[in-house]
Order: C-alpha cells, then structure tokens, then sequence
C-alpha cells in the first residue's frame, strides 16, 4: 500500500541534488582588483559597525583600553597586559556582566563586512559574541576575501567546529521600518584591522 508519506518521501529521493557535483565556482571566484579592505569597511560601516586601520600592532592595547573605558570586558586574544577591569570564570553570573568582548578573528568577508566567529577564537564561550554590548575584533586585513565564496571555499579547507558570521551590532526592524539597535545582541561592533 502506498502512502502519502511515502510518496512524498519518494519523490524527495528521486530529485535530490548530487552533492558531488562538480559545480564551476569561478565566476565567482573571479579576481576583480577591488580593493577588498575598502569594501570590507564600507560594508560594515553600511551594517552598523565601525572599523580603524591600525599601521602598527603596538597600538592597539592603548586603542582598546579607551574603547573599554574601565568596564568589564573578556579578552579573548591575549591582551591580559590591559590591566584593567576583566571578567574572569564561565559562569552565567560572570558573563552576566561583561560589557566588551575582545576577540581575534581570521576571516572577513569584503562584500558584506562579515567576520567569522567560532570556538578556538572565543574560548569555546559561544554564547559571548551575542551576550556582551560591544564587540571588538582584531582581523588582519590579509584575511579579507572577496566574496562569501571565497570564505566558504577557506572553510572547507579548515577543521573548525562551531562557527558563526558577524556582520555588525545586533538590529532588528519593525513594521514601520524603525530601527532598532542593540535590541538582543551587542550595541557596538568595532573591526580593528592590522
């Protein structure tokens, strides 16, 4: 007796996509000579964020110290030196009280400002990028690609685990197109390019 149910399921088989198709990327591959980091901030700029070139690396303990401003914050990438108000443990009462997470990051994504997120650069706190007010990212302007294809391709090629997109502080929108920043997520996203 056939059934709906296997019918439909039938039917899903029979049109499934083959996954191991060769499908030609390059198009979207193509090299354009843009120049992906102006891309990558104009973008960013366009979600909301904000993002500072920095010539030298030395600077970058002074910059986040004034972005942080004596509130507590977690230091995801080893700038301990700060020496100011961290936040310590993994407790939900500890992460309660963050305000600025400091994160490096190893990807950016040019065409929409995006930076990937996943647990080696958090400290497996997957919840910190979307708990704390601001966020800052240290990203290596080498690691801008393009497009998300060219992230996606970098991806495949890496063992990674959880992970995530960011493209900007936390918004939302409502019916009479009134936005609203910082609404379930962090207020700032600040991208320091090095």
């Amino acid at each position: 007796m056939t059934t709906s149910r296997k019918t439909i399921l039938d039917k899903v088989r029979k049109n499934k996509p083959n996954l191991n198709a060769n499908i030609d990327l390059s198009p979207f591959l193509e090299d354009n000579n843009q120049d992906v980091v102006q891309r990558f901030r104009t973008a960013l700029d366009e979600n909301g964020g904000k993002s500072i070139i920095l010539e030298n690396e030395a600077e970058i303990g002074e910059l986040i110290s004034r972005e942080i401003n004596g509130n507590p914050f977690v230091d995801c990438a080893g700038f301990a030196d700060l020496n100011v108000n961290t936040v310590a443990g993994e407790s939900p009462k500890n992460l309660a009280k963050i305000k600025t997470a400091i994160v490096r990051v190893e990807l950016g994504v040019a065409e929409n400002g995006a930076i990937w997120l996943e647990d080696k650069n958090i400290n497996g706190l997957r919840i910190l990028p979307f708990i704390v007010e601001n966020g800052i990212f240290i990203l290596p302007k080498a690691k801008i690609v393009p497009t998300m294809h060219h992230a996606y391709r970098m991806l495949n090629q890496l063992p990674t685990g959880f992970g995530t997109f960011i493209a900007g502080p936390s918004k939302t929108g409502d019916i009479e197109q009134h936005l609203v920043v910082g609404a379930h997520g962090p207020l700032s996203h600040l991208v320091i390019l090095i």
